[in-house]
């Protein structure tokens, strides 16, 4: 069988009503202490009262025990049966010494001797009424034994009726302290639950102020804690705010470069395409110049697409990736010629790739093609950048190789994978790259020498593939 799970109570309704519980029985507790205390001293004051009346008592048959005169001794008996003012008696017992019948006034049978009750207090066995018993010394002769059973049914019927309406004053009393004390505790409570709610309408985003509808005296802790939660809402709002332009910030920043990335990577295609026209005008009558300047745009304007099926890629998934293959080396060479001649740099391509690569043929050329680029760039005129490219068990090993002054301290960080930017967004482009084709890159150069870098491509597994 499940357990009906109940909600938690909150703090706000929890803590009023421990306060109030705890003030509750705190007060009935003390009450019913002190009610008991009260009826231990009253029954201490009736065994006082039953002490007093047995003194009277002996007193009036002191001659009728020194004389054993039974008749006046019943005879006094029967005269403090008659007079009950204060004290209601219901059988008095006289025992005039050893050997002698007791002698009795009242109703009911004579009590066991006193020998087997000592004297003292003692409540009857109907609890309606006690016995007090009491020693009287005679002189010349043996002690005799005095004994009442005193009414008490009155006196307790009162104070059941006393107990009883103590009771529920007792009740009302807690009952109305409990009440105040969880008002006060609420009370207490209200700049905390007034700070709780500012909190809870600034966790779904509202950091506007709650002004309290009775505001807490100046300088209390209460008045404090308020000002605290303003203050910290205000900071709270000025970082939504600084948090919400920074993020446009970043937005607009990331669309730049995003336009510029597009930008840098179709104009190396378009350089290319652009030779491939005016190799048109001028040779276009030649059969072999016309096809391979038309198979060079035909590449060009898919490599176009795929840089554009690339940038979409985030919303509609990456496309299929082609294989590279050796003429994608060739199209790097076309695009890089005239870069070169007008750098005045030799370029030299060694490709010894038989089949085709099972690597993403549009993030490879992109990489080399930036590298190349820059490559180009740091050669002075007369120099020669290389381009080797060999299969390997592991992987694909693509060398490129510069006659420059070295490589700069900032784009050297960049390509070995360390924090920050290097100049241009080639260098960015070659690293977001590489880590698509889940490469590495190793960098040998220093101030005045030649640069080496070093692409390793792995094959992918068997099951990837």
């Amino acid at each position: 069988m499940r357990r009906l799970a109940l909600p938690p109570l909150p703090l706000a309704v929890k803590l009023p009503l421990l306060a109030a519980l705890c003030v509750f029985l705190a007060a009935v507790a003390t009450t019913q202490v002190t009610s008991r205390a009260l009826e231990r001293e009253v029954d201490r004051a009736l065994a006082q009262l039953g002490a007093v009346y047995l003194d009277g008592l002996a007193a009036a048959l002191a001659r009728p025990l020194a004389a054993r005169d039974e008749a006046a001794i019943a005879a006094a008996l029967g005269d403090a049966l008659r007079v009950q003012e204060g004290v209601r008696e219901r059988q008095l017992v006289v025992w005039p010494g050893p050997g002698l019948p007791p002698i009795l006034a009242g109703e009911g049978s004579a009590p066991p001797h006193p020998a087997s009750q000592p004297p003292g207090w003692e409540m009857d066995r109907d609890s309606r009424s006690a016995w007090v018993r009491r020693v009287v010394p005679v002189p010349g002769a043996a002690p005799a034994v005095i004994a009442a059973r005193l009414d008490l049914g009155e006196s307790l019927d009162r104070r059941a009726a006393l107990r009883l309406w103590l009771l529920g004053l007792d009740v009302a009393l807690a009952a109305l302290a409990a009440l105040l004390a969880a008002l006060l505790a609420r009370r207490a409570m209200a700049p905390l639950l007034l700070v709780a709610g500012v909190l809870d309408r600034a966790g779904a985003g509202d950091f506007r102020p709650l002004p309290p509808a009775r505001p807490p005296a100046p300088g209390s802790e209460a008045a404090r804690l308020l000002a605290s939660a303003e203050m910290m809402l205000a900071r709270l709002s000025e970082r939504e705010e600084l948090a919400q332009r920074l993020a446009e910030r970043e937005q607009a920043a990331g669309l730049g470069e995003l336009a510029a990335t597009i930008a840098h990577e179709v104009r190396n295609p378009l350089a290319g395409m652009l030779t491939a026209l005016g190799s048109l005008r001028r040779f276009g009558a030649a059969e072999e110049e016309r096809a391979r300047a038309c198979d060079l745009l035909e590449r060009g304007l898919r490599q176009i697409e795929r840089v554009v099926e690339a940038t979409l890629a985030t919303h509609r998934g990456p496309p299929e990736p082609r294989p590279l293959s050796a003429e994608d080396f060739q199209d790097l060479e076309a695009l890089l010629r005239p870069e070169a001649a007008r750098r005045g740099v030799r370029l030299r391509l060694a490709v010894r790739l038989a089949a085709p690569f099972p690597a993403d043929a549009l993030a490879a050329r992109q990489a080399l093609l930036n590298l190349l680029l820059n490559a180009l760039a740091a050669t002075p005129p007369g120099g020669t950048v290389s381009l080797s490219v060999e299969e390997e068990a592991e992987g694909l090993r693509i060398e490129v190789l510069d006659e420059g002054p070295g490589l700069p301290e900032p784009a050297r960080r960049l390509l070995s994978g360390e924090r920050g930017r290097g100049p241009g967004l080639g260098l960015s482009v070659v690293m977001a790259q590489l880590a698509r084709l889940e490469g590495r890159i190793a960098v040998d150069t220093a101030p005045g020498r030649a640069t080496r870098i070093v692409l390793h491509l792995p094959r992918p597994e068997p099951s990837a593939a």
